[in-house]
């Protein structure tokens, strides 16, 4: 098999591989982030409270 045809079954065989949608919105990325930022203050808010009630 030729180089020039290697190198066009390779770059066939990736175009493959890269056409697979992002199914993540922005708005769900933005959803995600403030959902775990909440998370993390709750968390905090909980081991003030613990610390402070012990």
């Amino acid at each position: 098999m030729s180089v020039n045809r290697r190198d066009r079954r390779k770059n066939k065989n990736r175009k493959r591989a890269k056409s697979k949608k992002n199914t993540i919105s922005k708005k769900d990325k933005i959803y995600g982030i403030l959902a775990l930022v909440i998370l993390f203050f709750a968390a905090v808010f909980a081991a003030i409270l613990v610390a402070f009630m012990a």
